[in-house]
């Protein structure tokens, strides 16, 4: 039975009683496609405040399989359904994992008058994301393969099992984008994200936090296809509608029931008996979530973001054909608005930041001025040095050697080299976003031609370069750099061309900052990656990984002397 906004529902958020905290500092941690996450700061604690949204995407997403975004914006019991769910498996993972694992546990929902969203505060979790590969960690691989083998997939196996088929996603199952949702911290073998320990073991050991269970799109885009087909498109039909955080509370009432000895040996008899009461209350306000009929979660949503009044949504209620007319006719207006305003706008805006006479006058520099070329190289790849500090990928120490390093290396030839392939690179950019367009616009090369030369032109210029400084060279008796030619005839990673030569000339002892070149962009070609990709995802580990491999196959020469 699909229930209505008019039964049962109120017209304004709830008078949550909650006693708001004693702000004292408040800082942005990050934005997902979920929402944003602050810290906040108060006189007795740190609180992970994460207030929801959803960006264009996500929004699209939600609309075609639900009729509105993410209904932790908008719907008082999905974000009741959040905070319960928190609250169980924070119970039950202790049971399964000990303090192996633990959940960023939840502490109240409230609505944000400003943002007209709901917001959920969590336990502050102060840890850091697994570890990459990096010039000064080439050794045993631990914290990744810890995370993913002996964290994610039981964890998936244990949440199908208990019935919480909606959480596997952010668990990671065929997302990698969920390799984000966990951080590490160090603390002792007892210690859990409180503070509270067990004096009879002290022993500093790592322990993993799960900081994020809500989801931003429907569980319908896994990486691998298989997934989709094998798991999540049959969890959908099971529930009735594309998976999105979904619990089969029957199927979890049971599943602790059958394994009552274990709980309560682990948590008490009181901790049981209040598990099977948030269980309850999680079955109540998911009941009412999902029951809501497509119509009315589009009516709430406009009306909890101000822009109908109550009047108005009680009456669309009742005449649910005038709404989706209304709807239909706001969808259009946006669409061209963004076709004819938003988007020539966007393109203006695009154009005025590229600050074409600035960008010429650069790249001029760059062709003809070598130290000028030295210097804007090594002011990017301190940037990147400085962006992995402050990631916690690099330690002071490190990032204060790659950086003096880089007043030494880099009156290295291949260096030097390096820095003209950066200099071709931003001419082919320059390329590809001028000239390109108006050859084919003249008709003097097809969408084929197009799409070889944008393919192409890179290897071209990397490789005509290279075969000059050969020539040189061999006229000043040097050896000849052959697999930094074969590596800049490969597209989008030729230009470290270079670096891989220095690497494999000098060996694992020596070219910290080639080595890091390359293992920098590698991580950034992982980051890239459309959808699948970002910083922590495993998608990024993977391409970091890769650039690993290639780094020791070209130092391997060396390992015997």
């Amino acid at each position: 039975m699909k229930r209505s906004l008019d039964q049962d529902d109120p017209t304004e958020p709830t008078e949550f009683n909650t006693v708001q905290p004693d702000i004292i500092e408040q800082k942005l941690l990050g934005a997902g496609r979920s929402g944003e996450v602050f810290l906040l700061k108060t006189t007795e604690q740190q609180i992970a405040r994460k207030i929801f949204f959803a960006d264009p995407l996500a929004n699209l997403v939600h609309y075609i399989f639900s009729g509105a975004p993410n209904p932790y914006i908008w719907n008082e019991d999905a974000i009741w359904c959040a905070y319960y769910r928190r609250k169980i498996l924070s119970d039950l993972i202790q049971v399964w994992f000990g303090s192996y694992l633990q959940v960023a546990d939840a502490l109240s929902v409230d609505w944000h008058c400003q943002k007209r969203a709901y917001q959920l505060d969590a336990q502050f979790v102060q840890g850091r994301a697994v570890a990459l590969r990096q010039p000064f960690r080439q050794g045993k691989d631990e914290e990744f393969p810890e995370l993913v083998h002996h964290i994610m997939r039981p964890l998936q196996r244990k949440l199908i099992e208990s019935g919480c088929d909606g959480l596997v996603w952010q668990a990671g199952k065929g997302n990698p984008v969920a390799l984000n949702n966990f951080l590490l911290t160090e603390s002792s073998a007892e210690a859990d994200i409180n503070g509270n320990e067990n004096s009879n073991d002290d022993r500093a050991v790592p322990h993993f936090v799960w900081i994020d269970l809500e989801s931003g799109v429907p569980a319908l885009f896994p990486l691998n296809i298989l997934t989709l087909f094998s798991f999540y498109i049959p969890k959908s039909l099971h529930h009735k509608q594309a998976l999105f955080d979904d619990i089969d509370t029957a199927k979890l009432m049971q599943f602790i029931q059958h394994d009552r000895a274990d709980i309560t040996v682990e948590l008490g008899e009181k901790k049981y008996i209040q598990l099977i009461e948030k269980i309850k209350q999680l079955e109540h306000h998911q009941r009412r979530w999902k029951s809501l009929r497509r119509v009315d979660r589009s009516i709430q949503y406009q009306y909890k973001k101000g822009r109908i009044t109550a009047t108005q949504a009680q009456w669309y209620t009742r005449h649910p054909i005038a709404w989706y007319g209304r709807e239909i006719g706001r969808g259009l207006r946006q669409g061209l608005r963004g076709l004819f305003v938003t988007l020539p706008l966007k393109i203006a805006d695009k154009i005025q930041t590229l600050q074409l006479k600035k960008f010429l006058a650069t790249l001029g520099k760059l062709i003809i001025s070598q130290s000028y070329r030295l210097e804007f190289t090594r002011d990017h790849v301190g940037d990147r040095i400085k962006q992995w500090q402050s990631r916690q990928q690099l330690s002071t120490d490190e990032t204060e050697y790659l950086l003096s390093r880089l007043y030494s290396e880099h009156s290295s030839d291949y260096l030097v080299d390096f820095s003209m392939h950066v200099a071709l690179k931003l001419l082919i950019y320059g390329f590809e976003v001028t000239f390109l367009p108006i050859l084919y616009a003249l008709g003097w090369i097809n969408e084929v031609g197009a799409g070889i030369l944008f393919l192409l032109d890179g290897p071209i210029a990397r490789s005509t370069y290279t075969g000059i400084r050969m020539t040189q060279y061999t006229a000043q008796g040097k050896s000849m750099p052959w697999l930094a030619l074969l590596v800049g005839l490969i597209p989008v990673i030729g230009t470290i061309a270079f670096p891989c030569q220095l690497i494999y000339s000098a060996g694992r002892q020596r070219g910290k900052v080639a080595q890091f070149i390359v293992y920098d962009s590698f991580t950034r070609l992982g980051q890239k990656i459309p959808i699948y990709g970002g910083e922590d995802t495993s998608t990024e580990h993977f391409f970091n990984r890769l650039g690993h491999r290639i780094i020791q196959a070209l130092s391997s020469r060396h390992r015997a002397t």
